[in-house]
């Protein structure tokens, strides 16, 4: 699975796998917490 060619075909209305949909949600899920946290522990060190 290549994310980059997901996205590419689901914005341009290709028929994707219901895997490559859920293994890139779960990616952009992982992505989002990553940065959050990232963010509370470098807004915890500033302080």
């Amino acid at each position: 699975m290549n994310p980059i060619d997901t996205i590419i075909a689901l914005f341009s209305g290709e028929r994707v796998s219901h895997i490559d949909t859920f293994i890139l949600a779960g990616l952009a899920l992982g992505a989002y917490i990553g940065l959050r946290m990232l963010r509370k522990k470098m807004d915890n060190k500033q302080k």
